[in-house]
């Protein structure tokens, strides 16, 4: 038996060649064998009846029971929100992009502070471009902003805190924010430019 069937090229075109199907495809849906994870000592669920305890009111003359303690890190989910945040961030303050991008990422109650702050930012580093002088000439390329350090803290889940360390030229910046998920996306609530 032949595995290819060849037709005779006509002018410029290629022989078209038939293969056969590899013997080893993967099984359909219906062919699988279901997996069950259950054993034999392991206790049903009862979700119909299940109610979430609430916290008993605390008597007069007593400390409210302990919060639990603030994590240092954050999920990785978050860590890649703000490294995405900061990142256009500092695109804004190099003046590759306007600072209005920003509103795309914050909460829409916070997302007119988020973009003023951005804004002064990007002024501020223009500002400092256009005195900067070596020798009394104004260099050819501008020194980028770019991070040093970065550092997170998820304080609850849902929402995380960070601190930038950015550098310019021979000028060291500070830039605090913070991000919230809400409806499965990471929102800016707060930026500070220092």
């Amino acid at each position: 038996m032949r595995s290819t069937i060849e037709m005779a090229s006509t002018g410029h075109r290629p022989a078209i060649r038939l293969r056969p199907v590899p013997r080893y495809e993967p099984p359909f849906d219906d062919e699988l064998t279901p997996q069950v994870w259950a054993s034999a000592r392991q206790l049903p669920l009862d979700w119909s009846a299940r109610q979430v305890p609430r916290p008993a009111p605390a008597a007069e003359g007593t400390r409210p029971a302990p919060r639990p303690p603030v994590v240092a890190g954050a999920s990785t989910d978050a860590k890649l929100a703000v490294r995405r945040f900061v990142h256009l961030c500092v695109e804004v303050l190099n003046g590759y992009r306007p600072a209005a991008h920003l509103r795309r990422l914050a909460m829409p109650s916070a997302a007119a502070e988020v973009v003023a702050e951005g804004l002064a930012g990007a002024r501020r580093v223009a500002e400092l471009r256009a005195t900067s002088r070596v020798g009394g000439r104004r260099p050819r390329r501008p020194a980028p902003v770019a991070v040093l350090r970065l550092r997170l803290c998820e304080p609850r889940p849902g929402a995380v805190e960070a601190a930038v360390a950015l550098v310019t030229g021979e000028r060291t910046w500070a830039m605090a924010l913070r991000l919230e998920l809400h409806q499965q996306s990471w929102s800016a609530t707060a930026l500070r430019l220092i």
